[in-house]
């Protein structure tokens, strides 16, 4: 009779433990966004297929800017990594890691502007939905957070 007593209380913990687990892992699950900008902001404020267009070609316009900066932000690390392996290096370190803010500003303001041509893309109540979203967007350029050890 102690035996069955002790197999249920066993069987109880095990399977309240196993829940908590579940639930642990589900809530944690999406920190990120699964969708992508474009479609959120078409679906959104409801964009028409001109405005599609355009939103698509100011996209581009972006990208393109966005990939020569994130060249640039790579050879600019890598001259910094490689500093490591010099016995000693004199200000190179301090100018390399100022490049690398400057072109972080430039990232920012790439950004900025790509939002501004969204915007301005929008009609009147567009522009009002688009400003209440705003606070959404870092969710979509952000990384994702790295899962836990």
């Amino acid at each position: 009779m102690k035996n069955i007593t002790t197999v249920k209380w066993i069987t109880t913990s095990l399977v309240v433990s196993n829940l908590i687990l579940i639930f642990l892992l589900v809530k944690n699950e999406q920190p990120h966004p699964k969708h992508d900008f474009k479609s959120f902001i078409i679906d959104q404020l409801h964009f028409d297929q001109a405005q599609i267009v355009a939103f698509e070609k100011e996209i581009k316009v972006h990208r393109a800017g966005m990939d020569i900066l994130e060249q640039k932000i790579i050879r600019a690390k890598q001259s910094l990594y490689t500093l490591n392996s010099q016995a000693s290096y004199d200000s190179s370190e301090h100018t390399l890691i100022v490049e690398l803010g400057s072109l972080q500003e430039q990232v920012e303001t790439n950004f900025m502007a790509h939002f501004k041509a969204i915007r301005n893309l929008c009609n009147q109540d567009q522009k009002h939905t688009f400003d209440k979203l705003s606070n959404e967007f870092p969710k979509f350029f952000s990384k994702p957070k790295r899962p836990r050890k």
